[in-house]
């Protein structure tokens, strides 16, 4: 990785239409640095016109008045997380065919290379899958599928990969979480299977018993443990997704810089934040005229890592949000060694 200059440590801020030179002048200073993503999501990150291919091939039915180029793309801050989380009522419907699949995950490891990610977590909720190609009542059938696909695309990258499983917030969560990680361990408890998530409107209520699965997986199974929490203004979601929940980072978390003592807590026991400062914006998880929490955390002393979450969705990359997260206040120097930082925190195995 690149050594930082004497001037690392300059802040550089952007903001306007005359602005537009000095971002990429500055981007590209940057474009050859290692990065990792630790928080992007599958189907938040297929390219466009990938979405557009497999739905004429698979003749994919959308919901009535769903417009494709209007309702999939997140350019402006929305009103809710729940108005921010629409496309999904589209990204779930493919892709039905195994070669499509394959298709699909070619296309976000060539978007994640060409941001220079050398390694990355990438999430995704599985049983959809199952449904889609046929694989139910065998989740573990769609779960191989997913997993020898990614390997394929990311071999072909050469970047490392680790899959999260993820389970939505919802009455069904607990049910969800048992049927992958049955499938997990019917696959011989796969190596590039690295954590679980939960994620999902915050508003939404999950079963009672849901916390302690979580934490039997992560002892039974050395599992990471990583919940979206604080995105949706609950502060104490992120002391219950730690304390309950088991939780080695957490996704997000922009509510915790409401609560300094929270932020002492995240900060003694070592728990890092996922952040995602493009995404942050668009869901009003920070609001427009608001300061980010990224500086809130640094002072505290809480480890972060910068993340895309969904970058085709706002039809940009983890090199964008490195930059977006200088407009915030981070440092050149920050950037630098978030690659650093990422490969501590990281549930991969085996980084050097």
């Amino acid at each position: 990785m690149n050594q930082c200059k004497n001037d690392s440590a300059k802040k550089y801020s952007w903001t306007g239409e005359d602005s537009i030179e000095q971002y990429e002048s500055t981007k590209a200073k940057f474009s050859d640095i290692d990065r990792a993503e630790l928080h992007v999501h599958m189907n938040g990150s297929i390219p466009l016109s990938t979405i557009q291919d497999i739905f004429a091939d698979e003749s994919t039915e959308l919901p009535a008045g769903f417009l494709i180029e209007r309702d999939i793309l997140r350019y402006k801050p929305c009103q809710s997380l729940s108005s921010y989380l629409t496309p999904w009522q589209v990204l779930r419907l493919f892709p039905k065919k195994r070669e499509n699949l394959n298709l699909l995950s070619l296309a976000v490891f060539e978007s994640l290379s060409q941001n220079n990610v050398r390694f990355v977590e990438l999430r995704s909720s599985v049983l959809y899958l199952a449904s889609l190609q046929n694989c139910a009542p065998a989740p573990a059938h769609a779960l191989e599928r997913l997993l020898e696909s990614s390997r394929s695309a990311s071999s072909r990258f050469g970047i490392r990969t680790g899959l999260i499983l993820t389970v939505t917030r919802g009455d069904y969560s607990s049910v969800a979480l048992s049927t992958l990680l049955q499938a997990y361990q019917d696959l011989g408890q796969p190596s590039d299977v690295v954590g679980l998530d939960l994620a999902g409107d915050e508003e939404i209520t999950y079963p009672a018993e849901l916390p302690s699965l979580f934490r039997k997986a992560k002892d039974r199974f050395g599992l990471g443990i990583t919940i979206h929490a604080g995105e949706t203004g609950r502060v104490d979601n992120v002391r219950t997704a730690v304390e309950l929940f088991g939780a080695d980072r957490i996704g997000h978390g922009t509510a915790a810089s409401k609560a300094p003592q929270l932020l002492d807590f995240l900060a003694k026991k070592d728990i890092c934040i996922e952040v995602c400062p493009i995404s942050n914006r668009l869901t009003g998880a920070v609001l427009k005229n608001e300061a980010h929490p990224l500086l809130a955390f640094q002072r505290h002393g809480v480890p972060f890592v910068i993340c895309s979450d969904n970058p085709a969705i706002h039809q940009r990359g983890l090199a964008d949000d490195h930059m977006a997260a200088m407009n915030e206040g981070l440092s050149a120097r920050d950037i630098y060694e978030q690659f650093d930082v990422a490969k501590r925190y990281s549930f991969i195995e085996g980084l050097d």
